[in-house]
């Protein structure tokens, strides 16, 4: 079974090459996949199930496209489309996962989330989500005109910006404590995540947290098959050459048009034996997969892990993409 994880995307009218990006993406990597988990941020704004907007209504006819060709779809809210509802469910096809989600891998149980309920220590943010979220304050919100939603959403948006521009960086991450609690006391010894936009694969003492970064410069995905667990970046490419005259954009690549993933992708040799790890709680890293932060504490090497964790690690030269494996 094949297994994908993807977060962050935030897709709007403003940044055509991330859809574009996620279109390739549908086709290239998850048509082939058993399941499509979608941890939330797919949309940078959903203002409603009824949005008549374009975008809208191309990602939901993207989205069914998949599901009726085989692979099944989960969606997991995030805190900027809380508001997507049982016609979007019905209309891409797709099963609404709760806050958490567990699910098994063999013997081993992962679990999901967005990632924002793990930042505790954000207050401010906690109390308007408790906010948000609350079941009669989303039922008026979904009965505001279309018009009045787009006002809200844009001054949301706005305020989200301002505040985070003030936060300290700590504020805005996981808090470790929460991270160990959940994994404890769901009995999980993986936890997947988005939200923080800070991809790296991170051990705490309950277990691995991997987190899936946002689709920037950069696309992001998890892949599961088997027991092996695959963080994987690839470019997102530049916009396809105009048609017609002669200023058009020069193609990405030999032959014409964008890029496809795969080529963006290059296998993952088998590496010399690795080092110790030179930060506690990055044991797993690249470049590209870093936390923005590294402890200035003396390192001390992580506690051993049932899971045996194993690097591989791919190329990360020029545009090419990384990835980062351990089994599970």
């Amino acid at each position: 079974m094949i297994r994908l994880f993807i977060s962050d995307l935030h897709l709007s009218k403003e940044r055509p090459a991330i859809t574009r990006a996620f279109f390739r993406f549908m086709a290239e990597e998850a048509a082939g996949a058993d399941e499509l988990y979608i941890l939330g941020d797919l949309f940078e704004a959903w203002i409603g199930d009824d949005d008549p907007e374009t975008l809208a209504r191309a990602v939901v006819a993207g989205l069914r496209k998949l599901s009726d060709g085989g692979t099944k779809l989960y969606f997991l809210h995030g805190n900027r489309d809380f508001l997507v509802g049982r016609r979007f469910a019905r209309e891409t096809g797709c099963t609404l996962l709760p806050d958490y989600h567990l699910i098994s891998n063999g013997d081993q149980k992962i679990l999901l989330c967005h990632g924002d309920t793990l930042c505790t220590e954000d207050k401010k943010y906690q109390r308007f989500r408790r906010k948000v979220r609350n079941p009669f304050y989303r039922w008026l919100l979904a009965h505001l005109p279309l018009r009045r939603r787009l006002k809200i959403a844009a001054d949301w948006r706005a305020r989200s910006l301002a505040a985070n521009s003030n936060k300290p960086a700590n504020i805005m991450d996981v808090t470790p404590a929460e991270v160990e609690r959940q994994l404890a006391g769901r009995g999980a010894r993986v936890l997947i995540h988005g939200h923080t936009h800070r991809p790296g694969v991170h051990r705490h003492g309950a277990g691995d947290r991997v987190v899936l970064g946002d689709w920037e410069k950069l696309g992001w995905f998890v892949r599961i098959e088997g027991e092996t667990l695959d963080l994987i970046d690839f470019p997102i490419g530049v916009d396809p050459p105009k048609s017609g005259g002669d200023g058009g954009e020069k193609p990405a690549a030999e032959g014409g048009g964008t890029p496809s993933l795969r080529e963006g992708i290059s296998p993952a040799p088998t590496p010399p034996p690795q080092p110790p790890p030179t930060a506690a709680g990055d044991w797993l890293s690249s470049p590209r997969a870093q936390p923005r932060e590294q402890s200035s504490a003396t390192p001390t090497p992580p506690p051993p892990s049932p899971a045996k964790p194993s690097r591989r690690q791919a190329s990360d030269e020029g545009d090419g993409g990384s990835q980062l494996s351990f089994d599970l």
